[in-house]
Formats: C-alpha cells, structure tokens, sequence
C-alpha cells in the first residue's frame, strides 16, 4: 500500500512483528508453543502424553534462539508421531524465523489437518499468506478459523487486513472494528485500525492511537509507531508529543527525523532543522536524515553544506526510496552553485 516518504524504521518494523511491504500486517499470534514450555513440560494428566524428548529439544532450542536446531528437533518430534500438532504448528514458526515462508506454510497447514479448529496456526498462516500478498487465499484462512473461533480478535483482524489490501474497506473496517472490541487491551489492534482509517482518510484514527499510547507504557516501538501514524494522520502537534516520549526513552536518528517531519507540518522552521541537525550527529548513517536536513538547507541557500547532505544520502542509499529525487535536487543545488559562481555545473 505504502512507501511514504520516511521508510519504516527499525522502531516500526519492531512493533508490527515483520511488516510486509505496506500496511501493519496481520497480527501473528504470539505464543511461542502452544501447550507447553520447557518448565512445565512434564507436568502433564493422566489423559495427556508426556511431550517426546525431540519436542522439548525443539521448545529449549527455540526458546534460546537456536532456530535452526528448533526446526530440526521439531521435524523429528512430526516425524515420530504424525498427529502432534504442537509439533507441527511450532516447526512452522521456527520455519518463519529461518525465513523459509514454503515451510512455515506447509507445516502450518499440516498442523491444521491434524486439528482443524488450531486457532493459532490459522492466524499464523493468514498473516504469512497477507504477507507474500496473497490475499484471497488468507481470507479463506481466517473465515475457516472463524467459523470454529467466532470470537477470535486476531482472525478478524487478519481477516480486516486480507479485505482491506483488497479495497473492501467497509468489510475491512467492520472486522478490524470487532478485533479491537472483542480484545480492547490489544494495542496492535486499535494500531492497525488506526492505521487503515489514516489511509481511508476516514475520521476516529486519533482515538484509537491515543488507546495505544495508554496501553504502550514504556514499549519505544508501539510509542514511535504512533508518532508515525499521528504524522500520516496530519495530527502534527500529538506527532510532536508522541515523539518527545519516544526520545525520552532512547534518542536516535530515526524519531529524530520523524519529529522533525511533524515540526514541519507545524511550520516550525527552527524546530525542524534542529531535529535534523540532532538525527545526522546521532546517527549519521541513517540516510533520511541526510535527505530531509539537504532540503532544510537548500531553502536557506546553504547549497555546499545541502550538496554534501543529498550526496551523504546517495552514498548511504544509492537504490533508496529517495535516490532519485535526491540526485534531481543535488543537480539543481549543483546548477544554482554555478550560477553563482558563474561557470557550468557538473550533473551527477
């Protein structure tokens, strides 16, 4: 849906949990195992099997990092016994966290033909199938899960994302609605509801951003992702005060060029160079910074120390989101440095 003009940070990419090319993306759900943890693995009732030795290799493995064994230790617990879905669903997310969506897919689906009403290996598969843009298979993911988990937030807010990225925005907006009733302390929910309303041009994002930051505590992500989104919005001065939360907990070059963005939609001239000044000297290899500062000091007719910004910036990003505007705007900073010293310019 989107390349604005700032690329999704770090910050951003962090609160909406590997972003897809546009919008927040389906909401994944965030249990690591379903059923059991390495603590109390051996707990279990008389009606229960005690978990194999490779499932909980594969829960250690995947608690500590180690994906690559986790993957391997759960295919080994699929492998011996072919109905534990536990097994299967957690291959598929220790598949994802390899990068390797085909796998994460099939072992998805294989935990759900063993159990079909597996609510979160139907979320988990709607949101990596939102992901590779693969919409309408997703919203045939989520309808089934819905259809045994009616009240399931993270299906209908997957389900509003599918029907969103298609253009049904009044579908879309009813079920991203119902995620954020049906669990009101989901602050990725009211997130991406406000997310979509901002790109509808629709009224009532504010709000539900405003339920993210009384729900966000001290999370510098979700907090810098509502900055973004106020920015996104036109609500320039709470962009300014969401920001100046995020600073407070840990300054950078990104919040600093995002704050600078939303002074500027301020008309806070000063407030905005500062901002900029502040990004390139904490961070000088975040390339936007350099873009945006060029441009605060072309207008001020400071054309060597703009030239050496949007040329910092093709340096850093020469395929950037930005690289073509910034050697359009380098070249005329370079053509009014000749006329006024009264020669011919050099093109980029």
């Amino acid at each position: 849906m989107k390349t604005f003009d700032l690329a999704l940070g770090s910050w951003l990419a962090a609160a909406l949990a590997a972003c897809g090319a546009s919008s927040p993306p389906a909401q994944s759900a965030t249990a690591t195992t379903v059923a059991v943890d390495a603590s109390t693995a051996g707990e279990t009732t008389s009606s229960e099997p005690a978990p194999s030795p490779e499932f909980l290799a594969g829960i250690k493995a995947f608690d500590g990092g180690d994906f690559a064994q986790a993957r391997t230790s759960f295919e080994a617990a699929a492998k011996k016994d072919r109905g534990n879905y536990e097994a299967l669903y957690n291959l598929g997310l220790a598949c994802e966290k390899l990068e390797d969506k085909a796998a994460a897919e099939r072992a998805y689906k294989a935990a759900l033909e063993v159990k079909p009403d597996l609510e979160t290996a139907a979320a988990d598969l709607c949101a990596l199938l939102i992901d590779e843009g693969r919409t309408e298979e997703a919203i045939a993911v989520a309808r089934a899960g819905l259809a045994k988990h009616p009240g399931s937030g993270v299906l209908r807010e997957n389900l509003g994302v599918a029907l969103a990225a298609r253009g049904q925005q009044d579908q879309a907006l009813r079920e991203l609605e119902e995620a954020a009733r049906i669990a009101p302390d989901q602050a990725m929910f009211h997130l991406t509801l406000a997310h979509w309303l901002n790109a509808w041009h629709a009224p009532g994002g504010a709000a539900h951003l405003e339920t993210v930051l009384g729900l966000a505590k001290d999370d510098y992500a979700m907090i810098a992702s509502v900055g973004y989104e106020y920015r996104m919005g036109g609500e320039y001065d709470a962009c300014v005060k969401t920001f100046d939360r995020a600073i407070a907990i840990k300054d950078g070059g990104e919040v600093r060029t995002e704050r600078a963005l939303c002074r500027l939609g301020l008309k806070d001239d000063r407030g905005t160079l500062d901002d900029l000044m502040a990004a390139v000297a904490s961070d000088p290899t975040y390339p936007q910074a350099h873009y945006y500062l060029a441009g605060r000091l072309a207008l001020a007719k400071r054309l060597k120390e703009a030239a050496a910004e949007y040329t910092k910036y093709l340096d850093l990003a020469p395929a950037g989101s930005l690289a073509k505007p910034a050697r359009e705007r380098l070249n005329a900073v370079k053509e009014a440095m000749a006329k006024e010293r009264g020669g011919p310019s050099k093109k980029q």
